[in-house]
């Protein structure tokens, strides 16, 4: 499957069941923070296992904080649990599919730096890229010069939010759309009796409209 609108990619996959697309960035010697998104529920509606492009919408107000974050400096990347593969409930090529759609709606230039999903369920025995895992967003931090304390991670999930800080994020930000209302009183739960550093930052917002611009004033 090529991908449209991605000049410059690499695609590798780990016995199938990890796609890796990034973007190569000549010149990019220093580290920049980089704003890791789940992708259903956050940056496209929520519409369980998604195979058709039709489907594919724009979360609310996703576009507006992509683009002025990639305005920013930032790098834009994705981290997606994509286990409907697995289950037979869609392919990779349809993923590929939804994944260009998704790109063609967010507009030119294309604002992100990578976009990573595993196929893995719940049950796999292989190498966990799976979230909670934090080894899609330490994938990303190996190919692209990233300030992983510094960066952001937004998911709907409990299971998003934990993976941002399982790799080192300090900066996690919950938004109840997708399934972020089913998951709040979980999330709440998790985050009043773990134990985690002082220097961690958690918000929860409505929808994307709510999230704190000012994060953005660190590059």
């Amino acid at each position: 499957m090529v991908l449209k609108n991605l000049p410059e990619y690499l695609i590798n996959s780990n016995e199938n069941d990890l796609s890796e697309i990034i973007y190569i960035k000549n010149g990019e010697s220093f580290k920049k923070p980089a704003l890791f998104f789940d992708r259903d529920g956050v940056l496209i509606k929520e519409c369980h296992y998604i195979s058709d492009v039709s489907q594919v919408q724009v979360e609310k107000y996703a576009k507006k904080l992509v683009r002025y974050a990639y305005e920013k400096g930032w790098n834009i990347i994705v981290v997606s649990n994509q286990s409907g593969i697995s289950r037979n409930k869609l392919t990779w090529d349809d993923y590929y599919l939804i994944t260009n759609k998704m790109i063609s709606l967010f507009g030119e230039p294309n604002p992100f730096s990578a976009i990573y999903a595993n196929s893995q369920g719940p049950n796999s025995r292989k190498k966990n890229w799976r979230k909670p895992s934090p080894e899609m967003i330490l994938r990303a931090a190996k190919v692209i010069n990233i300030d992983i304390k510094s960066s952001i991670i937004i998911g709907d999930r409990l299971t998003d939010l934990l993976s941002g800080l399982n790799a080192g994020i300090k900066n996690l930000v919950h938004t109840e759309t997708g399934h972020g209302q089913k998951e709040h009183k979980l999330i709440k739960e998790n985050f009043n009796f773990k134990k985690i550093s002082n220097e961690l930052k958690f918000i929860k917002i409505k929808d994307l409209s709510e999230f704190p611009l000012n994060y953005l004033f660190k590059v």
